[in-house]
């Protein structure tokens, strides 16, 4: 037999074994299955065949936005439908208030009415429900009890919210309002993180689930192009957020930390020695939690380019802290989009941002990385499901509040609160480490830092044990034990007495004035048990109890 035969031979085997396959297919699973197989073979044999179907299919998207969502009707396709495609940045000068809110009222006339019985999902209570009327009095009780007057940004906030509270960022063509507070909040983060016009994003409830949605991003994202990966790994620094563990265990996705320099910033070199074949993204902090320091993101990146792999800023505490303390002078290392080997970044709205509680936003470099992130599902018995974030029901008041509160604030309040809170801090700092006994750990880049004892008979958990015996709230720290203090703009009219108590405290410590029980205690029998498993274990069932 000839060379042809022995090919028309193997041809016939090939043919015989997938008709054989797509019968049993149809046979089991019905016509549908059978025909998904069949494509899905095509689209393996046929060169260029996927290629085609992605540019069809992302058409035919984008042709459907104009479809699902409504026009504005002033004759064109309206604000609604522009946020998708314009860069908006922060407004020069806050807009007034009136102004914002009246912006507000116009564009929640245009949303889905459920108040008269019209819409059949997505909002379960309304203003005109009599319960929602009692707890709107009853906040409105709790803000004069309080003295929130009707000028501060809080209640602002609280109006903007309160106006939203109803509706549902599940379906933006249902609100195309909270569609353009979200567009529009992400661009203008993405502008202050230096992040050009293809940059995208969308808001969270959090920090953590932001950490959660780019982790969730680059294991599929690994998944689609390197997918011989079964093992995924991040590579991170130590001082990473904790959320990044708790995605890894979520998405099984293997979280390998590596330890700080002597400056408590990321290891560059530790990190490249820690890649190997399953690595599928980097991660850095700016700024990392504990100690207020920006790891080194521009090192970070070109390890990142040099091995081809995505680079993730975790600028949750300090991305709306950052860009102001850098303009007023101070010293801040590169950390933002500028670098170009950064893919994402998260950014806290409820922090620095002023935002109502549960805001954050996860951005990325572009829609091509952002579609990873995005959950479909197309056989629900209930119609097409899709999704951006973990939650399906997202609150439209958070939402509403976040761009309310950008747009109040402008840049000129983030310079200005940055300014103050930047000589609050840099006040702290100068007096802390004049104490004989204390210090600053490393060199804080923006409004938070740790305090950790020089002198070995002054244990710094004690320390904490008695500031907190006279009402201070204090947050202990591990490797090294320190004390955390972030500070807002309130704290000015405290730092005094803050240096004052710590200055009191260590004395006391010093005097043998405090109880040889206490948290302090149990936090040195916790850093000294070798087993970390079994402190895991100690942690799990605390928080049982706490909500038992």
């Amino acid at each position: 037999m000839g060379l042809c035969g022995i090919v028309s031979c193997v041809a016939y085997v090939v043919t015989a074994l997938f008709v054989t396959a797509l019968v049993r297919t149809y046979v089991k699973a019905g016509a549908q299955a059978a025909t998904a197989q069949f494509i899905a073979a095509l689209r393996a044999a046929i060169p260029g065949l996927n290629a085609i179907l992605a540019f069809v299919i992302a058409r035919e998207a984008h042709d459907a936005v104009g479809k699902l969502m409504p026009k504005s009707g002033d004759g064109d396709d309206g604000a609604e439908k522009k946020a998708i495609s314009e860069r908006v940045t922060l407004p020069e000068k806050g807009v007034p208030v009136e102004e914002l809110l009246e912006r507000m009222r116009e564009l929640k006339n245009k949303d889905a009415d459920a108040d008269h019985g019209r819409l059949f999902a997505l909002v379960y209570t309304t203003e005109k429900d009599k319960h929602m009327q009692a707890v709107r009095k009853a906040q409105s009780m709790f803000k004069d009890k309080y003295g929130l007057t009707d000028e501060s940004m809080d209640a602002f906030v609280t109006q903007a919210y309160n106006i939203f509270s109803h509706e549902n960022g599940l379906n933006p063509a249902a609100f195309p309002s909270l569609r353009l507070f979200e567009t529009e909040t992400c661009s203008m983060i993405a502008d202050m993180l230096n992040g050009d016009e293809n940059v995208v994003g969308n808001l969270t409830s959090g920090g953590t689930e932001s950490i959660l949605m780019a982790v969730k991003t680059y294991r599929d994202m690994a998944r689609t192009l390197r997918p011989s990966i079964t093992d995924p790994e991040i590579v991170c620094p130590i001082t990473i957020h904790p959320a990044f563990q708790k995605a890894g265990a979520y998405f099984n996705v293997r979280i390998v930390t590596v330890p700080v320099d002597k400056n408590m910033r990321a290891d560059v070199s530790a990190m490249a020695k820690a890649i190997t074949h399953n690595t599928i993204a980097l991660a850095v902090s700016a700024p990392q939690y504990p100690h207020g320091i920006v790891d080194p993101v521009e090192a970070a990146g070109a390890l990142a380019e040099a091995r081809g792999l995505p680079l993730h800023v975790d600028a949750c505490f300090g991305g709306f802290m950052l860009p102001w303390v850098e303009k007023l002078g101070y010293k801040v290392p590169v950390f933002d989009f500028r670098v170009k080997a950064v893919t994402s970044m998260s950014a806290d709205i409820h922090k620095y941002g002023w935002g109502a509680k549960g805001a954050s936003c996860v951005l990325f470099r572009n829609k091509s990385i952002r579609k990873h992130m995005i959950f479909a599902y197309s056989k629900w018995p209930g119609g097409l499901f899709v999704s951006p974030s973990m939650a399906g029901t997202r609150p439209g008041g958070t939402i509403a509040a976040s761009w309310a509160a950008l747009k109040a604030q402008g840049k000129d309040g983030f310079m200005r609160i940055a300014r103050d809170t930047m000589t609050t801090t840099t006040k702290l700092i100068t007096a802390i480490r004049a104490l004989d006994d204390l210090d600053i750990v490393g060199e804080p880049n923006m409004t938070a830092f740790a305090v950790i004892s020089t002198n070995p008979s002054v244990d710094i958990q004690a320390v904490a044990d008695v500031m907190e015996s006279k009402n201070w709230k204090v947050e202990r720290q591990q490797n090294p034990t320190c004390l955390h203090f972030s500070i807002m703009p309130h704290h000015a009219n405290a730092a005094d007495d803050l240096v004052q108590a710590l200055k009191d405290a260590v004395t006391a410590v010093k005097n043998h004035e405090l109880s040889a029980e206490g948290v302090a205690a149990m936090y040195g029998m916790v850093e000294k048990m070798p087993d970390k498993g079994l402190v895991t274990d100690f942690l799990k069932n605390l928080m049982n109890d706490i909500y038992s």
